[in-house]
């Protein structure tokens, strides 16, 4: 709880013990299934939660991430980037890391994940789905 706090905080959304904090760390590609989250962002935002994205990528989806971040101020952020503090920080203060791969030979993030207590959500995929349970 005080990491997800502290980076409502840092994020400058609402501090909400309450709403679910849902993330991805990735490359913005195909690969990594950016495609599905863009498609289902609409239709996430109109729920309780919010959502943080880091990665960069394909220049549409680095602007894609940006605008939506202006159209959910309350909800959505996006750092167009990497770094491994804010990856763990981001990590540690979810609920929620999604991981919709469409392939992912081994899969770090969601190991990440299992070890600070936030809930993985993969694709059966690749190593994804060797090391989750069904």
């Amino acid at each position: 709880a005080k990491c997800k706090a502290e980076l409502q905080k840092e994020l400058g959304l609402p501090v909400r013990e309450d709403v679910p904090l849902i993330g991805f760390i990735g490359r913005l590609d195909y690969q990594k299934g950016i495609d599905l989250i863009k498609m289902a962002i609409p239709e996430l935002m109109r729920e309780d939660v919010q959502f943080v994205m880091l990665g960069s990528g394909d220049p549409i989806f680095e602007g894609w991430m940006r605008s939506t971040e202006s159209s959910y101020k309350d909800k959505f952020r996006g750092w167009v980037g990497f770094s491994v503090p804010v990856s763990h920080r981001i990590t540690a203060g979810c609920d929620i890391l999604l991981m919709p791969s469409r392939f992912e030979p081994c899969g770090l993030n969601q190991l990440y994940a299992m070890q600070y207590g936030t809930v993985p959500v993969v694709h059966g995929t690749g190593g994804l789905r060797v090391r989750q349970l069904p």
